[in-house]
């Protein structure tokens, strides 16, 4: 039985738990705990709901940390009024930076920091508050009393989900900001299993964006990965300049390599470093990261390539590494480079040694 197959079992079987419980709650008058187990449920339904909605897939190991969640809610009664309305902020915060990703992914929305961050914050509230309203009416339908103590629940349970919808927001602005690292895993995973969202037509414009602000402390251009444009000849320095950026960016904030693009901003094309097609392009940058950088930082970067004006460039972007990042040059030797402004500069002796303490150490 495959593990997709368990995982529709047992969330089925949770799925009839949870709504018995709902009844009997009512029934019961336990407010408290029809509140927590309405917004597990719902919890429960997102993966069909956004399935079926947008065409998507969700990776099966999404659906099973839901599942173990809430199997675990189950032995701990006494804080699942907190847990279940502050995890149902926080992942209908992400569900709002989900729907923008779709939506800029097909080109119905352009990138907008703001709108996204503001729409996942007042989504994840806006659901809170429509479950407590439909509590409201519930109660005034069966014929319940309501007293104040329903009116302070109900506060302390919006001010979970409000707690939870900031954690989200403050997440997702950080991603999109550039610090991938807080949910780098999360929406890589995503992106695995649902490739037709990695390529969209709008990335082209924030490319040619990218290009006419020049190059900066997180954004460098390259005419080529190896061919020397003045001699035509294929020069091993021009390669490790590439890798020199590379470095440099892992052991600073991160940031964003186009190869095919000169200093000055004109687009050139990878074609000009004479491979077959793209594929042996990429593959051959991977193979120098892995041999002069270090196959366990290719985790940290991503390669994508796209046509721009009947020319192809490459975009690597690179995050900011944990740990302390060198370069062999041809010699065998490691050196160690930093950002400085819009270059690339060598640190060795004392400075290094400050600077990895500074950088690296204080945070492992």
């Amino acid at each position: 039985m495959r593990l997709s197959e368990i995982s529709n079992y047992f969330s089925l079987a949770i799925k009839i738990i949870l709504i018995a419980s709902i009844f009997n709650a009512i029934y019961m008058g336990l407010w408290h705990i029809m509140s927590a187990n309405i917004f597990l449920l719902i919890l429960l339904f997102l993966p069909q709901i956004l399935k079926r909605s947008y065409e998507i897939k969700l990776p099966v190991e999404f659906e099973w940390i839901l599942l173990l969640f809430v199997i675990s809610t189950f032995f701990l009664r006494g804080i699942q009024i907190i847990i279940a309305p502050l995890l149902f902020g926080i992942a209908m915060g992400l569900v709002g930076f989900m729907i923008l990703l779709i939506l800029y992914s097909t080109n119905q929305i352009r990138k907008n920091l703001w709108l996204m961050t503001v729409f996942a914050f007042t989504f994840s509230i806006s659901l809170g508050f429509i479950l407590e309203l439909l509590k409201f009416y519930l109660k005034k339908i069966l014929g319940h009393q309501l007293s104040q103590d329903i009116y302070i629940f109900s506060m302390y349970t919006m001010t979970y989900v409000f707690f939870g919808a900031f954690i989200s927001l403050a997440m997702g602005y950080l991603y999109l900001k550039g610090y991938k690292r807080i949910l780098y895993k999360l929406v890589r995973k995503f992106m695995d299993v649902n490739p037709s969202i990695k390529q969209r037509k709008n990335e082209i414009d924030d490319i040619l964006e990218l290009i006419k602000e020049g190059e900066g402390e997180r954004t460098e251009f390259k005419s080529t990965l190896r061919v020397n444009l003045y001699t035509k000849d294929i020069d091993r320095k021009i390669e490790y300049s590439v890798l020199k950026t590379i470095s440099s960016f892992l052991n600073s904030k991160g940031g964003i390599l186009l190869i095919g693009v000169s200093d000055r901003g004109e687009i050139i094309g990878i074609e000009k470093d004479r491979f077959d097609n793209e594929d042996k392009f990429t593959l051959h940058l991977i193979n120098l990261i892995k041999e002069k950088i270090g196959k366990r930082y290719l985790n940290l970067i991503d390669i994508q390539t796209f046509k721009i004006k009947d020319k192809t460039i490459l975009k690597l972007e690179c995050l900011k590494s944990n740990k302390p990042v060198f370069l062999k040059n041809n010699s065998g030797e490691e050196e160690f480079y930093i950002r400085a402004g819009p270059s690339s500069t060598q640190i060795h002796g004392s400075e290094l040694i400050e600077y990895i303490e500074k950088r690296f150490k204080k945070k492992n």
